[in-house]
């Protein structure tokens, strides 16, 4: 059932079995924002199909019947993980089937869907993500509510100089501190952590690599891919058999980077194009050349996030450590969304990698010992040992994946 409420009398009911939360003007600054009339709110009740946890939205699809019985599909946006996990939200709380309640401000458009502001789960408990207005004038509060783009100019106090600007829209505390509660101690370039008297590394990966193709050893080693691949398990036979069939005829089959998905761990590390690393005393810091990919090792010593309030994404968390001159480096919390160790074969949530890393030929060459785990996908351990070479006069240079782009290539 779909009903329109005034926002006053909307919030007050969901603010009864509230867990107040305060979510920031900027953060609610949305993309897309400029389809949503903030000046209205909809309750909506519906069964969840599809929730979706990940940055830099969540996602939630729910089938809603309307005032003639039919059912709708209602696709509501959310913040990210970050928002929601600072207030106590975990993807564990919803589930498909549940039935949840969610206020949202409506499309424009009149289609089903809208930008969520609170959210009534189905044990009952209740999310408000609400701006913070109370120390606004109620036109400065409209302000705030109106995309950016559709706020009329209006020019600044005559003779207002930018240092004066800045003065008056200062925080009231600087630097900022981020209040996510699964960011348990300081941020890896936090200067403070930075300074602290850290053990000297035994070499330093900063620089740019090229990966090192093997090409006329291809049936030996594999190139990009890793040879021999382990035997499969009926689930990820079935796949492979599938690609295999179509791969035999010429067809593209089961890319999900052909549709602009992350490539992620470990393709990320075996892909031609330059990486660049940028290594501290507390993170190695990756940029890939492919898709412009990001990826992190901490190496501050930190515990792993809860899973509770993983963002599960295609290069998961990975955590460093030294051994004597070889970087130890541990990683989980992969997502089962379109990932593929390699053309054929799938992974998932269930994928750990352990990389063992070190150097040869005067530091120009880094050689990486991969051991990787997934129960559901193949047997035992698969292991396999790669190369990248350090390349100079190379950069990292945008590159993007643009799904219409992708569709002017052959045979997609």
């Amino acid at each position: 059932m779909t009903k329109m409420k005034s926002t006053p009398d909307t919030l007050r009911r969901v603010g009864v079995l509230s867990v107040l939360l305060s979510l920031s003007a900027g953060a609610a600054a949305h993309h897309s924002a400029v389809a949503f009339d903030q000046s209205k709110t909809i309750t909506v009740t519906g069964s969840v199909t599809r929730f979706v946890w990940r940055n830099p939205h969540m996602a939630i699809n729910m089938e809603v019947r309307n005032a003639a019985g039919q059912a709708e599909l209602w696709k509501i946006e959310g913040p990210g993980t970050t928002v929601l996990g600072q207030r106590g939200f975990s993807k564990e709380a919803i589930g498909d089937g549940d039935t949840i309640t969610v206020v949202v401000h409506p499309l424009k458009s009149g289609e089903p869907g809208g930008l969520l502001q609170a959210v009534t789960l189905a044990d009952g408990k209740t999310y408000a993500l609400t701006d913070d207005y109370a120390a606004a004038t109620p036109a400065q509060q409209q302000v705030r509510r109106t995309i950016p783009s559709l706020v009329e100019y209006e020019p600044p106090p005559a003779g207002e100089t930018w240092q004066q600007r800045e003065q008056k829209t200062r925080p009231p505390q600087l630097p900022l501190v981020n209040e996510d509660p699964r960011q348990t101690g300081p941020g890896a370039l936090d200067p403070d952590h930075l300074a602290k008297s850290w053990p000297k590394a035994p070499f330093d990966l900063t620089g740019t690599w090229a990966f090192r193709g093997e090409e006329d050893y291809r049936a030996n080693y594999g190139s990009y891919e890793f040879k021999p691949q382990p035997a499969l398990t009926p689930k990820g036979q079935a796949f492979y058999d599938e690609y295999m069939k179509h791969a035999r005829a010429g067809e593209r089959y089961g890319e999900p980077t052909a549709q602009c998905y992350p490539a992620g761990m470990p393709r990320l590390m075996t892909r031609y194009g330059s990486l660049m690393m940028l290594q501290y005393p507390t993170a190695i810091f990756m940029i890939s050349r492919l898709n412009n990919e990001y990826r992190v090792v901490w190496l501050d010593g930190r515990g792993r996030e809860p899973d509770s309030a993983r963002d599960r994404n295609w290069n998961g968390e990975s955590l460093g450590r030294w051994e004597g001159d070889t970087l130890v480096v541990e990683t989980i919390g992969f997502t089962a969304e379109n990932h593929l160790v390699q053309q054929g074969v799938k992974t998932g949530e269930q994928l750990k990698i352990v990389e063992r890393i070190r150097m040869l030929n005067d530091g120009n060459t880094m050689v990486t010992e991969y051991v990787m785990t997934d129960p559901e996908h193949w047997v035992g351990e698969w292991r396999h040992v790669k190369f990248r070479d350090r390349i100079l006069r190379a950069d990292v240079r945008e590159a993007t994946c643009l799904p219409a782009d992708n569709e002017l290539l052959p045979g997609l």
